[in-house]
């Protein structure tokens, strides 16, 4: 085995080279009008273009009657599959204009993904289950991610912007826009949203109804 001893001058000299530019992690955290961290933001670098699409695709399942992620963001040009993992049948659609697609009645896996080739908002519903609401973020940007609980992601790439999207910010189908401007930390910063939580929505009779009752 080849064993190389470099002065200490030298290895400082050699990680310059294989690290011309030092990459720091920074951390942005989404909170609401009380301060809270948000969960289900989603968080993206609004620059550059997709170049390469992830061959794997992502998972938007439904189990106890709800669309796990609520929030699933994709690249645009991903492919989604939807899962049923309730053991009643399902119908997944959507209206928006990002995506216009359906699912009819079914358990299981569909055989076939959805392939989410536009960029923007995609809200999805189910027509057993009124109460069934999930949303597809299409970035179009390269570099994205959404919260967990603690409402705090994680970039290493450095902008002076960032775009902000929540399905609890009335109104909005487009991301929000904020600059991050530097209060003393330039690895931290906070973003604050202005949320109105929908109200419960009741699962209401439908045209689907007897057609899903019998064969369920």
């Amino acid at each position: 085995m080849l064993n190389l001893k470099f002065s200490k001058g030298l290895r400082k000299f050699l990680l310059i080279l294989w690290f011309p530019f030092p990459v720091f992690a920074y951390q942005i955290q989404v909170v609401d009008q009380d301060g809270n961290p948000v969960q289900d933001a989603v968080v993206a670098i609004p620059v550059g273009e997709v170049a390469d699409v992830s061959p794997q695709n992502a998972v938007m399942d439904q189990i106890d009657r709800m669309f796990v992620p609520r929030v699933l963001a994709v690249e645009q040009g991903r492919k989604v599959v939807f899962p049923n993992s309730d053991h009643i049948r399902h119908h997944v659609y959507s209206f928006s204009e990002s995506k216009r697609f359906e699912i009819k009645l079914y358990k299981g896996v569909p055989t076939a993904p959805v392939t989410f080739d536009k960029d923007g908002l995609v809200v999805l519903g189910c027509n057993i289950h009124d109460s069934m609401i999930g949303y597809i973020f299409v970035s179009p940007w390269p570099s994205f991610k959404v919260t967990g609980q603690s409402g705090a992601v994680e970039f290493t790439s450095g902008h002076s912007q960032v775009a902000v999207w929540h399905p609890w910010v009335k109104d909005l189908k487009k991301p929000l826009m904020f600059d991050l401007k530097n209060e003393g930390n330039d690895r931290f910063y906070q973003i604050s949203l202005e949320l109105t939580p929908p109200k419960p929505v009741k699962n209401i009779k439908n045209k689907f109804r007897k057609y899903y009752n019998e064969r369920r």
